[in-house]
């Protein structure tokens, strides 16, 4: 069964339920996890607005330069991290009344690209342009390890779903598995442009063109990864069999990312299993992984604006996207959109 949809058509699949806007770009956008707040990092500090009002509830100052991202505890909503150009990672304690700062973790010597909770919130990962992964005990502050993990800077980290692997993401073109008990790499994936995306372990160095990979994020399930390179194209792998199976590009077969970290998510809705993306001139983008068909995108005006970062809540019932523009989005799904009968 496939879905019957006009991605040109807005309403068809998300439908735009409020709209923040903001002087400057929006670098990380997250969904608390009890789904009634969200958090925009914009340049030096981060912004807490409430989900449906948009009204705003807080204001967390401390950093000197610019946030890369943002990640909320999942198993508190008043609980959030972020990292920075400066070289750190502030642990924050949102409340109404008042929020601060509870701890300053540091020992990145470069800018800090990722940072990813495990789901017991007892750990927290970070990723640096220094090429190194360090993992956190939050409760201690202290330092478990540091991986030293790629050979240019890493882009994204994600957890497989029972957290027992970290996946990274690097501009050496490579993705790595590793395992978090022992520390040990257990695989490494790579693509090539030639073979259209496919392993590269038979093929000779000389059909290599590793671009740099964006991001990472894994499937539900935990059989699957998604990566985005700047080669502009989205790629589902099958990491334990080490191969590509499916490939996305964007509308008429133009770049989704070549020039920025466009992050992805997927999104599981009525058996359907999506993907959702932003990108660096077309929006926000839609596909049907079954399919491999485009169903839904939206922009948000004439402007080519890169979408920089999206966000799920409950499997992708809401979807946020901020961008370049400064304008953070918050879509809810639409139950009543149309699906081809079998």
């Amino acid at each position: 069964m496939g879905i019957a949809l006009d991605p040109e058509n807005n309403d068809d699949l998300y439908i735009l339920k409020n709209k923040i806007k903001e002087p400057t770009a929006i670098t990380s956008i997250r969904i608390s996890p009890d789904g009634t707040k969200i958090a925009l990092a914009v340049e030096n500090k981060v912004k807490i607005y409430t989900i449906y009002e948009g009204k705003l509830i807080g204001e967390l100052l401390g950093h000197t330069k610019g946030i890369s991202d943002i990640k909320f505890s999942p198993i508190n909503s008043s609980i959030l991290a972020s990292c920075s150009d400066d070289l750190t990672i502030r642990l924050w304690s949102i409340n109404k009344s008042s929020s601060k700062c509870i701890k300053i973790f540091k020992k990145h010597t470069y800018h800090i690209t990722t940072i990813q909770f495990n789901s017991k919130g007892n750990l927290l990962i970070s990723g640096s342009a220094d090429e190194t992964i360090t993992i956190w005990d939050i409760i201690s502050g202290k330092i478990l390890t540091t991986l030293a993990a790629h050979s240019d800077p890493i882009s994204s980290l994600t957890l497989t779903p029972d957290n027992s692997i970290i996946i990274s993401a690097s501009y050496d073109g490579l993705i790595r598995l590793f395992d978090l008990e022992s520390y040990q790499c257990l695989k490494t994936l790579t693509t090539s442009t030639s073979s259209h995306g496919t392993a590269t372990s038979s093929l000779s160095t000389t059909d290599l063109q590793n671009f740099p990979v964006a991001n990472v994020e894994t499937s539900p399930n935990g059989k699957y990864i998604l990566s985005t390179s700047l080669d502009g194209t989205i790629r589902l792998w099958d990491y334990m069999q080490n191969k590509v199976v499916k490939t996305f590009i964007g509308p008429q077969e133009t770049p989704i990312c070549e020039k920025y970290n466009c992050e992805l998510r997927f999104v599981i809705y009525n058996g359907l299993n999506l993907i959702v993306s932003g990108s660096d001139a077309n929006g926000v983008l839609c596909w049907d992984i079954k399919l491999k068909q485009m169903v839904w995108k939206y922009r948000d005006s004439d402007l080519k604006h890169a979408i920089l970062s999206v966000d799920i809540f409950e499997e992708g019932k809401l979807l946020v996207t901020g961008g370049l523009d400064g304008v953070a989005n918050i879509f809810e799904i639409n139950a009543n959109w149309k699906q081809m009968s079998q």
